[in-house]
């Protein structure tokens, strides 16, 4: 963001190419000199405590023990929320935060622990008939596509 001011002033005030400060080396004075630094809008945090995690992870170890490697399945969701303002930003002073983006789209990805084996992209949207599959159906791009209201995985859709 500041490059690209300084670029505007260069060309807004025709200042010559040997008279502009080249690299990246002027940015930290700058922030520095006018109290400029990176800000987080915080959200909601939380705590786990790690007595629970490791007596937990000893149960799910014990039932593994039981099937080979090449049974243990990982299965993980991820969400991208495609339109969502950013979290953080250069200002001189805290700024207040903008109300969050719904728009949501989930991605499941499977595969068993040694990557031998893995399942096509999940993929959970908000339309039931997207317009990028006019032409094509999700499973010839390669993935499972299903939608709901929130675009969240449900035991529903799981057990699909």
């Amino acid at each position: 963001m500041l490059q690209e001011k300084q670029k505007w002033f260069k060309d807004e005030f025709n200042i010559p190419n040997e008279k502009c400060l080249h690299g990246e080396g002027w940015i930290a004075p700058f922030c520095k000199a006018y109290k400029i630094k990176e800000y987080w809008q915080h959200g909601e945090a939380g705590s786990i405590d790690p007595s629970t995690v490791d007596s937990e992870r000893a149960c799910v170890q014990k039932v593994l023990a039981i099937f080979p490697l090449k049974d243990w399945w990982n299965f993980n969701e991820t969400s991208l929320f495609a339109f969502a303002p950013p979290d953080r930003g250069l200002a001189t002073k805290q700024m207040k935060g903008k109300k969050k983006e719904k728009f949501q789209i989930t991605l499941g990805l499977a595969a068993n622990t040694g990557g031998s084996e893995k399942m096509p992209l999940f993929y959970i949207g908000q339309s039931k008939k997207p317009c990028c599959f006019i032409n094509k159906t999700p499973q010839q791009y390669g993935f499972y596509y299903c939608s709901n209201q929130k675009a969240w995985m449900t035991t529903d859709l799981f057990e699909e």
